[in-house]
């Protein structure tokens, strides 16, 4: 267990702020006692070869990257044979938190975050890569309404065609059925589970539910199978905003937005 005040790369850890999937996060100060957070692998990852690959890959894509609505690096490295990558601090809840708490900040904002959201995953294509982690939890919002776009460490470089990949990256509930049903990956697996996060945001609830987390995998599956109509649970939404979320969420490729960039352009035509 990690103690406050202990020295780790040059830092000085002052507190546990949250834990991921692979990581452990703490915020700590350098020797200016500038606040940065430290993402350091979990013990039982560290020696894996394919998770420390990843981890340290995101890292390197994620120092090519300079946007305002994605999170920026500051360092990455190896300290006592544990990597580990620095990044700045920003005081801000993520999506997911805010959703639990209905919290007024989504509803007072909803069209600039999903803007900004929209923003952060059509640079990331655009500079080369797929980030392969987008759901509410890798989205963090200042109280200023700033969205970031955080953890990269399933990232790959973005190819022309769809690439299949193994294992399957993220969080099933985000991956589009051609992920599931033939690990293929490309700009509309960021799109698909851009979809699912804003459905979660303005509903509170995944697109596919049912009795059972099996129920609910059968029903993102079914070539027939159609998200709930966002009336049931939010009457108030835009029919326009409902259709570009059904449109990142389509089951068809076909169906879908082909690109970040007609997303975006359909943000900007609401009002």
């Amino acid at each position: 267990m990690v103690g406050m005040g202990q020295e780790f790369a040059g830092y000085t850890i002052t507190r546990r702020l949250a834990s991921g999937g692979m990581t452990y996060l703490y915020v700590a100060v350098d020797q200016q006692q500038n606040r940065v957070v430290i993402r350091r692998l979990k013990s039982d990852h560290i020696k894996d070869r394919r998770i420390r690959a990843s981890f340290l890959q995101g890292a390197q894509i994620l120092s090519h990257l300079d946007h305002p609505n994605v999170v920026r690096l500051i360092k990455a490295g190896t300290f006592q044979d544990e990597p580990y990558t620095v990044v700045e601090y920003v005081e801000a809840r993520n999506l997911r938190e805010l959703i639990l708490r209905k919290d007024p900040l989504l509803y007072q904002n909803t069209l600039t975050i999903m803007r900004q959201m929209a923003a952060a995953i059509s640079y990331v294509h655009m500079a080369g890569y797929l980030h392969l982690d987008i759901k509410p939890e890798n989205f963090v919002i200042r109280n200023d309404g700033l969205v970031i776009l955080v953890d990269f460490d399933l990232a790959i470089e973005r190819k022309p065609k769809p690439v299949k990949i193994s294992p399957l990256p993220g969080t099933f509930a985000y991956l589009p059925p051609e992920t599931l049903l033939r690990n293929l990956v490309d700009d509309q697996t960021d799109i698909y589970a851009f979809g699912v996060t804003c459905y979660e945001m303005f509903t509170g609830h995944k697109p596919f539910e049912g009795v059972t987390l099996e129920d609910s995998r059968k029903a993102q599956l079914d070539p027939n199978g159609r998200p709930t109509r966002f009336r049931f649970h939010n009457v108030n939404l835009p029919p326009a905003m409902e259709n570009l979320v059904l449109k990142c969420l389509a089951y068809r490729q076909t169906d879908r937005y082909p690109s970040m960039s007609l997303v975006m352009r359909d943000l900007e035509t609401m009002v």
